[in-house]
């Protein structure tokens, strides 16, 4: 395969296994009673340990090199802060205080956000495409947010906050580390971004403090959203990003909200109105329409 066919498999591989974790994360919170607080701790701290030994097998020592340099060590914990930990822990957030569809759809309005920040690092004006998009996501998140009743939200407030709080991290999570991966395997810089962020968000989950029903069930979700959710989702999409630039990655990795929107349909149950859908395919064919039509530009490494 060539390099831009193995970028979109690695981008969409990581936006359905993402998908899924949502899934996961919200039975566990409505049917075991875990926090997303607790739950991501875990499965960065956990799941970190799993990339960095996978890394270790394959590079040995060199998983090191990226602590060797001030620049580059400094880049890596600002990954893992603000990066990996702020963008789990938001999403899972969003789908506590909502569902897994909506908070997916909300955090996939990212691409506007990536594409805001080329404009202004380019400095030019949008263009017609550029501008249509961004007025189709705006007018899916206002229409999946309020059902068009622009004065009642159909969403909780602190759904529709962590939502967007996890468009901008997710935006930041997918610019930030692109020098780390031209010059470090993602695998690695993933693997330190989940230990480091889990280990910063210990003192506000206090990990040790177990909530929750516990049953084999309980332990096969967790080992699900770690696994699928986390270890191979992140490698995956970082991977796609790393091959086809922040732009088109992240557009590729919007099967993301199709997929835990069907599988929260299929799977939970979840009701979506007829605004609730039109604000998805706003938001979906936007941004679907900036990686086939848009810059090629602002689309590759």
């Amino acid at each position: 395969m060539s390099q831009n066919t193995k970028g979109v498999a690695f981008a969409m591989t990581g936006g359905i296994c993402w998908g899924l974790s949502g899934i996961m994360g919200k039975c566990l919170f409505d049917m075991k009673g875990l926090n997303a607080v607790w739950l991501v701790n875990a499965r960065l701290l956990f799941g970190g340990v799993l990339m960095l030994f996978a890394a270790f097998c394959i590079r040995k020592q060199k998983i090191f090199d990226v602590w060797k340099r001030k620049d580059t060590a400094g880049k890596q914990l600002v990954f893992s802060i603000f990066g990996m930990a702020s963008c789990q822990l938001s999403y899972f957030l969003a789908i506590q205080y909502s569902n897994p569809g909506t908070a997916t759809v909300l955090q996939y309005s990212a691409p506007i956000l990536i594409l805001l920040f080329y404009l202004v690092t380019e400095r030019r004006l949008p263009k017609t495409l550029e501008v249509v998009v961004m007025i189709a996501v705006v007018t899916g998140i206002v229409l999946l947010s309020t059902h068009g009743n622009l004065h009642d939200l159909a969403i909780t407030q602190q759904a529709l906050f962590w939502g967007m709080i996890s468009a901008l991290t997710f935006a930041f999570y997918s610019i930030q580390p692109k020098s780390l991966l031209e010059e470090f395997s993602s695998m690695e810089v993933v693997g330190w971004g989940m230990l480091l962020g889990g280990i910063f968000m210990i003192p506000l989950s206090r990990i040790w403090n177990i909530p929750g029903v516990w049953d084999v069930q309980t332990v096969v979700l967790i080992v699900g959203v770690i696994l699928i959710g986390t270890v191979i989702a992140f490698g995956c999409y970082l991977q796609g990003i790393f091959m086809l630039g922040s732009v088109r990655g992240s557009i590729f990795g919007c099967v993301e909200p199709l997929a835990a929107t069907i599988f929260s349909v299929i799977l939970l149950g979840q009701q979506f109105e007829g605004l609730d859908v039109l604000g998805i395919l706003c938001i979906i064919g936007g941004v679907t329409a900036l990686a086939v039509f848009g810059n090629k530009k602002t689309s590759t490494p």
